[in-house]
């Protein structure tokens, strides 16, 4: 059976009991994303940065012992995260050598890239197309087996941005829609490969419908758009995170 909906029907036959695992295990988590996941525009990212808000639900929904390092950078595509190009996939190596040091249990990596890669211009390689993020996401992934043989991914929908995204880089219309198309290359991967999970897909519909109680209001040169979300947000976006690493902790028990 195709693990997407291998991971919805152990969803709804545990009926939300995540407490099922082991609760005295440690989960190892890292967090790999753009400015989204790093916190961009937070008054203080390391304490409401969605991997924090993740890091706590999971331990709340495990009743275990959570680790967990933010290898978010705001500006980073999948390009950016390719193994030996420059800092980003080193920060990666780094978080794992970290959590070797603190715990031995395999080491769950909730990625979330593609907002950048969809721009239209000015991340590094974007516009990247619907076959180099798939490409570009199995590199890592290659990369990060080699080091972590027993690593857990779970890939996370990157979430909606308004179309007049326009900052530093610029998205609009064109870029929204390559977006929307990243998502059917993450579920075809969740269903390829034994060690890949999906991770949340609804969240992109939660927060354009709630952008302006959940994103922050930015100024840009198309006008005011919403792409990163503020405190509340990234604690709604944390906890969406956590429930699907819980879901893939769970579906990766039983397997």
């Amino acid at each position: 059976m195709k693990r997407v909906i291998l991971l919805l029907l152990v969803s709804l036959a545990a009926g939300g009991a995540w407490a099922q695992l082991p609760k005295t295990r440690t989960y190892n988590l890292i967090f790999i994303g753009n400015s989204i996941t790093e916190g961009a525009l937070h008054a203080d990212k390391s304490k409401t940065a969605p991997p924090v808000a993740a890091a706590e639900y999971v331990g709340r929904m495990t009743s275990g012992d959570v680790n967990f390092r933010n290898c978010g950078r705001s500006g980073a595509t999948t390009v950016d995260f390719l193994p030996g190009r420059d800092a980003d996939f080193a920060r990666v190596e780094r978080a794992i050598r970290e959590l070797r040091d603190i715990s031995y249990e395999p080491i769950v990596f909730s990625i979330m890239l593609g907002t950048n890669d969809s721009a239209s211009r000015g991340p590094v390689g974007a516009p990247v197309s619907n076959e180099d993020y798939e490409r570009n996401l199995t590199a890592i992934m290659t990369r990060i087996r080699e080091l972590c043989p027993e690593a857990i991914f779970v890939l996370q929908r990157p979430i909606w941005y308004s179309a007049n995204t326009y900052n530093g880089a610029m998205y609009l219309v064109e870029g929204q829609k390559r977006l929307v198309g990243y998502a059917n290359v993450l579920i075809g991967m969740a269903e390829k490969y034994d060690d890949v999970y999906m991770g949340d897909l609804k969240g992109y519909d939660y927060f354009r419908d709630h952008h302006q109680k959940y994103l922050f209001a930015e100024n840009g040169n198309a006008g005011v758009f919403y792409l990163h979300p503020n405190e509340k947000g990234a604690r709604k976006l944390g906890k969406r995170w956590a429930r699907a690493i819980v879901d893939a902790l769970r579906a990766a028990e039983r397997n």
